[in-house]
């Protein structure tokens, strides 16, 4: 005969359904896996990794729109805290709690494509990842990157070249393509005259350079915050470098005494 469930064990399997494993809940209740599981079914508590306040690899891999394969990286070089659970009898999954994501995304902006990732999916989201969604969101609306440049492009670019004083924010406007992407295919031509430098003499202010660190922060394209400063995407660049900013964590690197 059945082994009645008791009010205490079915508050105890609901509570810790998903955050601890069903052998160790099987363990605690004293009960068979079997019956834990076929419990859970009947009170319909779903899949026990969907109940735990994190995600799995896989999980996370999806919702960014990514592969599996592509998010080791971040855990081997970039430290991303995974660790692995069981779920069932011996199953182990990589999974990583909401709160050490966050943490861990908020030191590598870089990396995330916010926007990929749905509002709100990965629990409540800090204010700098919706700040960082629409710096992602503006920069996913340029698709030159992902564009060849047509025969038709590379004439017509070595022609507007013949115009003195254009700049490298005008052509690259003219063409609907980064500064950076000009300059290549300039190099890949092998054209030798280059678009006018916006005037590098003209030093930033304190405003500037604050307004450089928070948006360069926040992950804005170099386009978008040059436009912002009247400067160069190349400059902007240029500038963010020789303040020692680090790329892949958006922020300025630490000074070692």
């Amino acid at each position: 005969m059945a082994k009645h469930w008791t009010k205490d064990e079915v508050s105890y399997l609901e509570e810790h359904w998903g955050t601890k494993s069903i052998r160790a809940i099987a363990a605690h209740l004293d009960r068979k896996v079997n019956s834990v599981q076929q419990k859970a079914v009947r009170m319909e508590l779903g899949d026990a990794r969907f109940n735990y306040p994190g995600i799995t690899l896989c999980q996370l891999a999806k919702a960014l729109d990514k592969t599996y394969t592509a998010l080791k990286p971040w855990i081997e070089k970039y430290g991303m805290p995974v660790r692995t659970k069981i779920f069932c009898k011996t199953r182990r999954v990589r999974v990583i709690d909401f709160e050490d994501f966050w943490k861990w995304a908020e030191q590598h902006k870089e990396l995330v494509n916010f926007a990929k990732l749905e509002p709100n999916i990965l629990g409540a989201e800090p204010e700098w990842a919706k700040v960082k969604r629409r710096a992602d969101l503006m920069r996913s609306q340029k698709t030159w990157q992902a564009v060849d440049w047509t025969p038709e492009e590379d004439q017509r670019l070595v022609q507007v070249l013949q115009t003195r004083g254009m700049t490298y924010p005008e052509v690259a406007k003219l063409f609907d393509r980064s500064e950076a992407s000009v300059k290549r295919k300039l190099h890949d031509l092998g054209v030798k005259v280059r678009p006018a430098r916006l005037d590098n003499h003209v030093k930033y202010t304190q405003d500037d350079v604050n307004k450089l660190l928070r948006m360069a922060q926040e992950g804005y394209s170099y386009e978008t915050i040059g436009q912002a400063l009247g400067k160069s995407a190349l400059g902007v660049r240029g500038k963010l470098e020789r303040m020692g900013f680090d790329f892949k964590r958006r922020k300025l690197r630490e000074v070692v005494k």
